[in-house]
């Protein structure tokens, strides 16, 4: 059988599970069933760069184990932290569909596996129509997701940053538990993502707090930081 053979899609979303209708996550689980055991795999230790800000990739990144952030340096020499990936996420596809350099640096946290899917293997999933929606539907998220943490770092005052950066995360990462919408980022991170220094980033968490507009957990000796109740968080004072 032709290893390049197309794999049977469904022919909309809706003849799918309902918790697997991130398209993004569909995306990775087909480009993985087609070619990921063709694929060289990276072993990232600790710290370690997968790619720098300013090359020019050759292919598709998929994260299958650990944990990769995603960071950019400004002209001015600042840098912002802009996504946090895991298993079953992938990245680099805007620098391939556009033949330019990469605008962000990889680094693993921990101990990572990361497939290199080749671009000619990526141009050949784009000549399915379903995988260029999936495609098209997840670039679209991250645009959004760009436009909104450029709001975020932009508000003039630490705490409306701070308020509506969490609303950001939570909404759009958070995980919904009986305590709240958790977010799995330690506070450094956090900071990061918002554009404000960790100390100032603690006051107003320590503020909100006491108003139990938040509460902090640790699960599994991480910090996590529980958004109460999204609803009425942007009236918290």
């Amino acid at each position: 059988m032709n290893s390049t053979a197309l794999l049977p899609l469904p022919a909309s979303l809706s003849e799918l599970p309902l918790a697997d209708r991130n398209p993004s996550a569909l995306l990775f689980e087909y480009m993985d069933r087609r070619f990921g055991k063709s694929c060289f795999k990276i072993r990232a230790k600790r710290n370690s760069f997968i790619c720098c800000q300013g090359t020019k990739p050759t292919s598709l990144y998929l994260v299958r184990e650990g944990e990769i952030l995603l960071t950019r340096i400004n002209p001015d020499g600042h840098e912002t932290l802009f996504s946090v990936l895991g298993p079953g996420d992938f990245f680099g596809e805007s620098a391939l569909l556009s033949g330019t350099e990469i605008a962000f640096s990889a680094m693993a946290t921990k101990r990572s596996v990361v497939s290199l899917l080749p671009n000619r293997m990526f141009r050949l999933l784009l000549e399915d129509p379903l995988v260029c929606r999936w495609l098209l539907e997840t670039i679209a998220q991250r645009c959004d997701d760009a436009w909104t943490q450029m709001e975020v770092i932009g508000c003039a005052h630490v705490r409306d940053k701070v308020r509506s950066g969490l609303l950001w995360l939570s909404g759009r990462f958070g995980v919904k538990t009986e305590n709240g919408v958790r977010i799995d980022l330690n506070q450094t991170r956090l900071a990061r993502m918002v554009g404000c220094a960790r100390e100032t980033l603690s006051r107003e968490l320590q503020r909100l707090k006491s108003v139990n507009a938040i509460d902090v957990r640790y699960t599994d000796g991480r910090k996590a930081f529980y958004v109460v109740n999204p609803e009425e968080f942007s009236q918290s004072v």
